[in-house]
């Protein structure tokens, strides 16, 4: 296949076409079909900087790109569009090369850029190849207010909308946006955006028909587990709609109220499910309204739909009904009907959502299955009924996805690195070792000599050496545990959420020569320090782990010249609410974005409630936050004193969405266990003057209907968006609070708190000393 593709290639077809482009005019269409040259030039590009198909130090690149205008090899009718998808006569052929990165692709130059703006535009590319999976267009241009820059700079990495499909033309979607200013010279096309190491031959795939426009709709729809409806669809209706889903005791909370801004559709891509083959279940819907049905479907045969398999409103015996559950269904008469276990129902009993238990089948193979949850009128449709009288949408019903985990008592787990290994917390050598399923596991990284661990890769789930996906459905996800994760002896508990299935490792060991040390400053005060392994000589780069919302970062040191060195960050707070200091102390009312609600003690600490804006000028209104962006911030209210902070409880598994975990203001000095009080403040889409305020784990105080302060786990919204007006200053300070960080505070070197005693290399008040 390589070497006929060869007889084919334009030779002088590469990476040096953007030259001339510069200073081009921008166009506000591009549509290439390559039937003429209607294309600046064609070549390959691939991301990876050794890549074999770059120039390296002003030499050739190892090895040319194929690609080439060939003839149309697909013009066949397809049957389920009912129309011939490409009628061309030519189209660009490409080579996907086993020796190029999961980011290899053609390259198209324009013979006119388009401007990247901050309103979503869509690139359609017409795919045809012989593997299924993701693909990825690249965006190569420069900024217009930057002379300099290299028209080659990468702008965008999208994923296209929808996994293509192999041996057929696809026309994929890839939505791109940009902060605007920014022209578009060059599109890669990535046909094959998976891990190449397990390609072991070249193949060829075909391009065509690259449209630019503001359509989002593919042309070529033969969509996995599709809709009746656009999967973007929102609730017409607030009184009604799907707010989550439960089997058997495992409950998602989504949505904590249905608004005009909630999903129709929702697909909870990495959420699961965990059963068993053979095991009963009980499925359950979290549904605001009545005089609906609810329904279940599992893709038991993994090929891309949910077959229902139903006669006169019942299951019909051994067809391969994949219609698992549901409430009702009628025959002809819809004044009556069964539920899916066969009880008859009628008249006002028709107003249920409750399902009854089903079982799997006691063969059903491990792995990732796709699940249905649908709330809609007397309708086995899985995509929904659309009949003009019975309309889901207008019924306020809706539908959610997720991944249905079938597992086994027990997985293996492996591990595979160069210049060290991992292995179990007592030694135990990971060579397929079977570990219980869903049940932490604690490993331990061993270094060889002169080597020192950056960190660990994690791959979990199923048929771990294949495609990541199987009909839009992940088999398997790909984590990075960083090293400021792991404990001081090199160890590291995965998670029960990273045992659900086969678990592969890859440990990540550089040479320890190589150490960059980042220590942060705030105020003037040292507050966080992070390590590179692996680092160069030459210009700091400060590394994306430092940034925080709302925070412009700066070096000391522009050039670092030997290693290991240490370079000092200073994090300046630009955040719409102030930080106090030792002498200067600003108060502040915060309104919910969405409602006409302040938040205020009411002096009935230790709860925090909310107000109408008459009250916004007692001293209970009053906040200041205190503390940092890295260690987390502290907000103190004025009728309270400064002896206590804003604190609450982990809101994760708590009923109603988190609506029963509750703000309060707690002693500085006497926390209650399991709660914290280290906030961070992140930028809120719903109101640029304001922000979330989260917890640790990334969960947003809300504002909810009884007026509590407490959270909604299910996402966050305009009743999450807290806006600051100042009120008042003072000019005393809040020095005197016991939350205030301790100068002998002791910090190893990747930021975390030790003990006065611990041995080694630490920080203390901003000074590093060796501890012996």
């Amino acid at each position: 296949m390589r070497n006929s593709m060869k007889k084919n290639i334009l030779a002088a077809c590469g990476l040096l076409f953007c030259s001339s482009l510069l200073h081009a005019q921008t166009t506000d269409e591009v549509r290439i079909d390559f039937e003429n040259q209607d294309y600046q030039a064609i070549g390959v590009y691939d991301t990876w900087l050794k890549s074999p198909f770059r120039s390296h130090d002003g030499q050739p690149a190892t090895l040319q790109g194929n690609v080439q205008v060939v003839s149309n090899i697909d013009k066949n009718y397809d049957d389920v569009l009912k129309s011939t998808p490409n009628t061309s006569d030519k189209v660009l052929g490409f080579q996907r090369s086993r020796y190029g990165s999961n980011t290899f692709g053609a390259r198209i130059d324009l013979k006119q850029p388009f401007a990247l703006t901050k309103e979503t535009k869509y690139v359609h590319v017409m795919i045809h190849k012989p593997k299924a999976g993701r693909t990825m267009l690249i965006g190569l241009g420069k900024r217009t207010d930057r002379p300099g820059q290299s028209a080659d700079t990468e702008q965008f990495w999208e994923f296209s909308t929808k996994e293509i499909e192999p041996n057929k033309w696809v026309d994929a979607v890839f939505p791109v946006k940009g902060a605007g200013g920014i022209d578009i010279h060059s599109l890669v096309v990535v046909v094959d955006c998976e891990d190449s190491n397990g390609l072991k031959d070249d193949f060829l795939a075909y391009i065509d028909n690259i449209v630019v426009n503001n359509e989002v709709f593919t042309t070529t729809n033969r969509e996995d587990y599709p809709m009746n409806y656009n999967k973007d669809q929102k609730c017409t209706r607030t009184d009604r709609g799907l707010k989550g889903i439960s089997l058997g005791n495992q409950t998602i909370a989504v949505y904590g109220d249905i608004s005009s801004s909630t999903p129709a559709y929702t697909y909870l891509s990495k959420r699961a499910f965990w059963a068993k083959p053979g095991e009963t279940l009980t499925p359950a819907v979290q549904y605001k309204g009545i005089w609906m049905h609810s329904y279940v479907y599992v893709d038991l045969n993994n090929n891309g739909r949910f077959e229902p398999k139903v006669e006169a409103g019942q299951i019909v015996p051994d067809a391969g009904n994949e219609l698992m559950a549901y409430s009702f269904l009628s025959a002809s008469d819809e004044n009556s009907g069964f539920n899916s276990a066969g009880t008859e129902i009628s008249g006002n009993g028709r107003n249920t959502l409750v399902m009854p238990a089903f079982t799997l089948p006691d063969n059903l193979q491990h792995g990732f299955y796709r699940m249905r949850y649908k709330v809609d009128w007397n309708s086995s449709d899985a995509g929904g009924s659309i009949e003009t009288n019975n309309h889901i949408i207008n019924n306020g019903g809706g539908a959610m996805d997720i991944r249905l985990n079938v597992h086994g008592d027990n997985v293996t787990i492996t591990q595979g690195a160069l210049n060290g290994k991992v292995v179990a917390a007592d030694d135990t050598e990971l060579n397929n070792l079977s570990i219980p399923f869903g049940q932490p596991f604690t490993i331990k990284m061993k270094p060889e000599h002169g080597f020192n661990f950056n960190g660990l890769r994690v791959r979990h789930g199923y048929n771990l050496t294949g495609d990541s996906l199987s009909h839009g459905t992940y088999q398997y996800v790909d984590e990075l545990v960083p090293r400021e994760r792991f404990n001081e002896d090199g160890t590291f508990t995965l998670p029960a959420e990273m045992v659900d299935g086969d678990v592969s490792l890859e440990g990540i060991f550089i040479d320890a020569k190589t150490t960059l040390t980042y220590e942060v400053y705030f105020n003037n005060e040292f507050v966080y320090s992070t390590v590179v392994n692996g680092a160069k000589t030459g210009a700091v780069t400060i590394p994306e782990g430092l940034n925080r919302d709302f925070v412009e970062l700066s070096s000391d040191t522009q050039t670092v010249t030997s290693l290991p060195a240490t370079v000092r960050i200073n994090a300046v707070w630009t955040g719409p609410m102030k930080v106090a200091t030792a002498t200067d102390t600003t108060w502040y009312n915060l309104k919910v974005s969405s409602q006409p609600k302040w938040v205020s003690s009411r002096t009935y600490a230790p709860n925090v409630y909310f107000i109408d804006q008459s009250d916004t000028d007692k001293d209970a209104a009053l906040w200041a936050l205190t503390g940092d962006p890295y260690g987390g911030f502290h907000l103190i209210n004025k009728a309270v004193g400064p002896t206590h902070v804003l604190a609450s409880a982990s809101p994760k598994g708590s009923g109603n969405a988190g609506g029963f975990t509750y703000a309060t203001l707690e002693s500085a000095s006497e926390l209650p266990t399991g709660y914290t009080s280290g906030w961070f403040l992140n930028v809120s889409p719903n109101d640029e003057a304001g922000f979330y305020i989260c917890n640790p784990e990334g969960y947003g105080l809300n504002y909810r209907a009884n007026n509590n302060l407490a959270y909604w786990t299910g996402g966050k919204d305009g009743g999450s968006t807290f806006v600051p007006t100042e009120v008042k200053k003072t000019s005393t300070g809040i020095s005197g609070l016991t939350l205030q960080q301790d100068a002998t505070t002791t910090y190893d070197l990747t930021g975390r708190s030790v003990g006065k005693n611990h041995r080694g290399i630490v920080i203390r008040n901003g000074k590093k000393l060796l501890i012996k």
